[in-house]
């Protein structure tokens, strides 16, 4: 504990002709893979991955395509969840992981489940982060009748005026201090226990990111379901959820626990959806208690 990472490898992994992936290694030891939520780039992992690296672990961090330091897709309506489990195996075999615990952030967790379907072997434990396993717009606020209409406005609009969009997330990113003060009246994070960095950097982002892009994979989560792989699950699975997450309720953290065979759910007490970087602290005991119990006395079971 508290010990140098011994690591650290930037590297780009071309997954289609003129397209290539940033991803971060660091550290040595067992593999944790993350993966971050749609639109989003190392923004909620990146101090995790620093810490757990120096705890005896293999950290790996990366970009989907389009976002943060990655290149963009040749189209930018062709993103779907099978393409992105498809590069998170090119990324796991450039870094040279043959399996890995799978933290995921939102549309990390979908992304998870199934990268588990399609990929089992190469899964040692599953950590789905603020997400869900099915219909990710529909659980926005507690709104199923609501939010997929004013979703289905907002991509409307993103495909048809992309540049009027990125104009919008610009004025934004000119206003952190206004933009950082909304988000915290509306509770959409926690008022005080949300670091005020973070912000600025993701306004930048998406400032930068096709919203066109943005869509594509909000729409492949929209039509989500891993409702039928969920009991069939053989690795070990924590579920984390914040109790006052209003993209990702709690209730719904409980249904994926209910249906993984032995899943173990943690509740961020107060946490909302960026309940990781809230309470980073409790978080870091409890997915460390996890892995030691868990994923790696499985591990050496196997091997015994």
């Amino acid at each position: 504990m508290g010990r140098e990472a011994e690591e650290v490898r930037e590297e780009r992994v071309e997954v289609a002709p003129g397209v290539r992936l940033w991803y971060r290694a660091a550290g040595s030891g067992p593999a944790i893979v993350c993966q971050n939520g749609v639109g989003v780039t190392i923004t909620f992992w990146e101090e995790f991955a620093e810490r757990f690296a120096r705890h005896g672990y293999t950290t790996v961090i990366w970009d989907y395509r389009g976002h943060g330091r990655s290149d963009e897709p040749r189209e930018p309506n062709e993103l779907t969840l099978d393409i992105c489990v498809e590069d998170l195996a090119k990324v796991l075999d450039h870094a040279g992981i043959e399996k890995a615990c799978l933290l995921g952030h939102s549309m990390g967790a979908q992304l998870g489940w199934e990268f588990y379907r399609k990929h089992p072997e190469r899964v040692t434990g599953l950590v789905p982060t603020l997400g869900t396993y099915r219909n990710a717009v529909s659980s926005f606020y507690d709104m199923p009748r609501i939010a997929p209409k004013v979703f289905a406005s907002a991509s409307y609009v993103a495909n048809s005026f992309p540049q009027f969009v990125k104009k919008l997330t610009g004025l934004a990113a000119w206003q952190p201090a206004l933009s950082d003060l909304v988000v915290r009246k509306l509770e959409i994070v926690h008022p005080t226990l949300s670091p005020k960095g973070w912000l600025p950097p993701y306004l930048e982002h998406m400032a930068k990111l096709d919203p066109r892009v943005f869509f594509a994979l909000a729409v492949a989560i929209k039509d989500h379901d891993a409702s039928d792989l969920l009991p069939r699950i053989g690795v070990p699975t924590l579920v984390v959820a914040g109790e006052r997450d209003f993209f990702c309720p709690p209730r719904v953290a409980k249904e994926m626990a209910d249906l993984i065979p032995g899943a173990e759910l943690l509740v961020i007490p107060g946490g909302s959806h960026a309940a990781t970087i809230e309470q980073p602290d409790l978080f870091d005991l409890r997915l460390e208690r996890f892995l030691e119990e868990r994923v790696l006395a499985r591990k050496q079971a196997e091997h015994a």
